[in-house]
């Protein structure tokens, strides 16, 4: 079979993962949510006008008049309702975020005035018309776009759908995920290590990650090499999961059965074995609604699938608007040079605006990998990269 491509294989994922269901939630509850729906302004923002300092507020026909001495006759707070218009040389106290009269086209700041009792005087020249008035509809207009369908529900998108009046949003659920580990070698960790054994971390390191993203995934672990217990555990968790994700297994060894129960279970194959390094070994299809992911057993080579792949896929899921991680480009802080065929994906680290490529690269090894805070991608088509030259980097 030849080997898909990096690029190939990620748009084969996010083509072919669903999206969640529509729910309405609570817009307190939604951050890190999606939207599901185009939000639509019900009113203007500010809704009326409103000062933008401590001062008073003026006519801007009597400052360019040349008067500079009036009459204070009113104190407007915030929370007041609209006061009424000004007369012929007089004023108003006003304080931040209260309603200017209908004829207030002038706001000038408590320091650059003088009073003595309701004699106001300005002592600033220059003044233009509408200063430090935050005028109606200044944010958004009534029925304009306030957020597009697709767009991420940070706090301060919800602090602003708020200050628009709205409670509650539509959004897209969260995927359910399960991660099933397979290998007779595997022991949990805390437990005393025995001969030929090691500690399982794949699905301890998984469902961290799955966390970072907002999605709390249940482990099925300890599933013993052998393809009946491979088969019964996967067909049960395709029944009731959105996303499988398996590690180990799918190479093709005597006591690998994840490919052969996958072929039994008539997944549909959409693609096995990817042209990169490390996580050649890498599966992708469906059944149903349920999207399976087998990696590599190698903890760097499923984790750095992950980081590339998954995220993308949760992305999609949660109904982003672009669900692709957009990579930085940034300049080697040392020269590479590129050995094999295959497309490198290389757990690296971003460092005073540069990336150094670690040590240890081995899809084995997670020493380096607990140092990372990015996959650096590193086409084949060229051998010899130099200290200094842009490369293409997923921070995580």
């Amino acid at each position: 079979m030849n080997l898909i491509s990096i690029a190939s294989a990620l748009e084969k994922i996010i083509s072919e993962v669903n999206i969640g269901e529509v729910v309405s939630q609570q817009l307190i509850d939604s951050n890190n949510n999606y939207l599901a729906e185009t939000i639509i302004s019900p009113i203007d923002l500010p809704g009326f006008n409103n000062s933008a300092m401590d001062g008073y507020v003026f006519r801007m026909e009597d400052y360019e008049n040349g008067t500079r001495n009036f009459i204070q006759t009113l104190e407007v707070k915030a929370g007041d309702v609209i006061p009424t218009e000004l007369l012929k040389n007089q004023c108003y106290r006003i304080f931040t975020g209260a309603p200017v009269p209908a004829n207030g086209t002038l706001v000038i700041m408590q320091e650059h005035i003088k009073n003595a009792g309701d004699q106001i005087t300005i002592e600033e020249e220059g003044s233009a018309f509408f200063q430090n008035i935050r005028s109606q509809g200044e944010q958004i207009k009534k029925g304009e776009i306030a957020l597009q369908k697709g767009e991420k529900l940070t706090p301060a998108a919800i602090g602003y759908l708020a200050s628009l009046g709205l409670s509650k949003v539509k959004t897209y659920t969260k995927p359910k995920v399960s991660i099933l580990t397979t290998g007779n070698e595997l022991i949990e960790a805390g437990k005393p290590l025995e001969s030929g054994k090691i500690y399982e971390s794949n699905a301890i390191a998984l469902a961290s990650a799955f966390r970072n993203e907002g999605v709390q995934p249940s482990i099925i672990s300890g599933i013993p090499d052998n393809y009946s217990a491979t088969l019964i555990a996967i067909e049960e968790q395709i029944q009731k999961n959105d996303f499988i994700v398996l590690t180990g297994g799918i190479s093709v060894g005597d006591y690998d059965f994840v490919g052969k129960a996958l072929d039994e279970l008539k997944v549909e194959t959409l693609f096995y074995k990817v042209n990169q390094k490390p996580g050649k070994p890498f599966f992708f299809g469906k059944k149903g609604y349920c999207s399976i992911f087998a990696l590599p057993g190698n903890p760097a080579a499923a984790m750095t699938c992950f980081y590339y792949y998954l995220r993308p896929a949760i992305q999609k899921f949660v109904g982003a608007r672009y669900p692709k991680i957009r990579p930085l480009r940034l300049p080697l802080s040392s020269s590479f040079q590129v050995k094999g065929s295959r497309e490198l994906l290389l757990k690296s680290k971003i460092e005073n605006g540069k990336i150094e490529i670690l040590d240890g690269q081995s899809s084995n090894m997670m020493h380096t990998f607990a140092l990372a805070n990015a996959i650096t991608q590193i086409p084949a088509d060229k051998k010899q990269y130099e200290a200094g030259e842009l490369v293409s980097v997923f921070p995580f």
